[in-house]
C-alpha cells in the first residue's frame, strides 16, 4: 500500500465530518429517512415541552471558540430515549457536527444528486424542541466544512470540490446571506470569541485570518508551518496544531505571533496534531498522536504535564479532548474513555469499554461519547448511564467511515452522523 501524502490524508478525513468512501461508491440512501418524518414519534408530554428553556449558550465542535466540549446543559437522564429524528434533503452526507443556538439547531450537509464531482453544500436548521425543519440554504457548490453562531449571526464555512479555495459565509438566523468572503482552503470550522471569527487555512498558504462580524477582515498572519487544525481562541490568543507537533500562538487582536513550540511528541509517520486543540483558563489541551494529551501555559508554551492514554502506541490520533474546571475527558479507539485530572495530568478513571476516536462532550452531571453504532453516556466516574443505539446502514464492501458528533444544550443530546441524520436525546416519562 503506497503511503499517504498529507494533502491526500486531508482529502480523505474530510474535516469536518463526512463519509470517506475507499472504493468510490456514493452515500447510501437510507429508506424512510429522507421524508422528513420522526423516527419515532416525537415526545407528546406536555410537561416535558414546558420544561424546554433557552440557556442562551450555544455549542461549536465544543461550544465555545475554547473547543472545551463542556455545557452547562444537564445530561439527559431517567427513561432517556430518542425524541427525534430528522434527516434533510434527497440523500444528504457529509454533515458537519451540530450546533445549537437558542432555539434551534443546526448541520450543514452535501448533496450530489446531480453531479458527485460538483455536490452542493447547504445549511439546515431544525427546531430544538420539536425537530421541525425551519431553514434549508443552498450555500455553495462544493462541501460544507463547519459552522458556527453568535449572538443573531451563523457563519458557515464551504470548500470548493477541488480543495483550492473555500468561502466564509455569514447569514441571519433564518438564512438571509448577510457577506461572503472567498479565501485558501481551510482547516476547519470557525472558532468565534468577542465578536471576532478566526478560521485557519493550509497547504500552501498555512495561515490564520480574524475577521469581525461585519464581514471585516481584521488580520492575516501567515505561519512559519504547515497548519493542520481549526483554530482554538480565547481573549488573549489564537492558537492552531501544526503538522510537526508545534503549536502556533497568535495575539487575538493584532495577530502577532507571540510563540511557537514544540508541545506533542513527533512521530516520523503521520503529521502529530490531528486533533483540534482546546483551550480553558490559561491552558492548552493538546492531543498527539503518540497516544498522549499535553497541556501547556498558554503565556508562552510551557508543557505543564504530558499524559499517556493508552498504555501501548497504535498509532490513532487522540481526538479533541473535552475539558471542565477540574477534569480533561479523552476517548480513545483502545485506552476507552479516559477521565484526566488537569492540576497533574494524573488518570483518574477509565471506562470498561472501548470507544472510538470521536471526541466526547461533557455537561451537567455526565459525560457523552459518540461511537459509530451508538452514543453512550457515563456519569462523571466510569458508571454507565444510558446507551442509545444508532443505526449503521448495511453497505457491504463499501468501506464508509461513519462519523458521530454529539453537542449537549437545553437538556438534551444532540447526535449527527455523516450521512445527515440529526437525533435528538432526551427523557421522557
Amino acid at each position: 500500500m503506497a503511503p499517504l501524502t498529507r494533502r491526500s490524508l486531508f482529502r480523505q478525513m474530510a474535516i469536518g465530518g463526512g463519509i470517506v468512501s475507499v472504493s468510490g461508491c456514493i452515500a447510501p440512501t437510507l429508506p424512510g429517512l429522507s421524508n422528513g418524518k420522526a423516527v419515532p414519534t416525537p415526545f407528546t408530554n406536555d410537561a416535558y415541552k414546558a420544561s424546554y428553556v433557552s440557556d442562551s449558550r450555544w455549542v461549536v465542535e465544543g461550544h465555545d471558540g475554547g473547543r472545551t466540549r463542556s455545557a452547562a446543559s444537564a445530561l439527559p437522564h431517567g427513561d432517556v430515549g430518542v425524541a427525534w429524528l430528522r434527516r434533510p434533503g434527497t440523500d444528504p452526507h457529509g454533515a458537519t457536527p451540530p450546533i445549537v443556538g437558542p432555539n434551534r439547531v443546526y448541520i450543514g450537509y452535501t448533496e450530489s444528486s446531480n453531479d458527485a464531482n460538483n455536490p452542493d453544500a447547504y445549511l439546515a436548521g431544525f427546531d430544538a424542541k420539536t425537530g421541525d425543519q425551519q431553514l434549508e440554504k443552498h450555500l455553495d457548490t462544493g462541501q460544507t466544512v463547519g459552522l458556527a453562531v453568535a449572538g443573531d449571526k451563523l457563519l458557515a464555512v464551504t470548500r470548493s470540490p477541488d480543495y483550492d479555495q473555500a468561502t466564509l459565509t455569514a447569514l441571519t438566523r433564518n438564512g438571509a446571506i448577510q457577506w461572503t468572503d472567498t479565501l485558501p482552503d481551510v482547516t476547519g470550522s470557525p472558532a468565534i470569541v468577542d465578536g471576532t471569527c478566526y478560521v485557519a487555512t493550509r497547504d500552501e498558504d498555512n495561515a490564520v485570518y480574524a475577521y469581525s462580524l461585519d464581514g471585516t477582515q481584521q488580520w492575516r498572519t501567515s505561519i512559519d508551518g504547515e497548519c493542520y487544525t481549526a483554530t482554538c481562541a480565547d481573549r488573549d490568543g489564537v492558537y492552531v496544531g501544526l503538522s510537526d507537533g508545534r503549536i502556533a500562538a497568535l495575539d487575538a487582536t493584532t495577530g502577532e505571533r507571540r510563540w511557537s513550540e514544540q508541545i506533542v511528541t513527533p512521530v516520523e509517520c503521520c503529521p502529530d496534531i490531528q486533533g483540534t486543540p482546546t483551550v480553558a483558563d490559561g491552558r492548552l489541551y493538546v492531543p498527539g498522536i503518540a497516544e498522549e494529551l499535553v497541556a501547556a501555559d498558554t503565556a508562552d508554551g510551557t508543557v505543564l504535564w504530558r499524559t499517556t492514554v493508552v498504555d501501548e502506541n497504535y498509532g490513532n490520533a487522540i481526538p479533541s479532548p473535552a475539558v471542565t474546571a477540574d477534569t480533561a475527558y479523552v476517548n480513545t479507539y483502545h485506552g476507552g474513555l479516559v477521565a484526566i485530572d488537569i492540576s497533574d495530568g494524573s488518570i483518574r478513571w477509565r471506562s470498561a469499554e472501548n470507544g472510538y476516536n470521536q471526541s466526547p462532550a461533557v455537561g451537567d452531571g455526565g459525560v457523552v461519547v459518540p461511537r459509530n453504532d451508538a452514543v453512550v453516556a457515563y456519569e462523571t466516574s466510569d458508571s454507565h448511564a444510558w446507551t442509545i443505539e444508532i443505526t449503521v446502514p448495511d453497505i457491504g464492501m463499501a468501506a464508509y467511515s461513519m462519523d458521530t458528533e454529539v453537542a449537549l444544550a437545553h437538556g438534551m443530546c444532540y447526535v449527527g452522523v455523516a450521512d445527515g441524520r440529526l437525533y435528538a436525546i432526551g427523557t421522557s416519562e
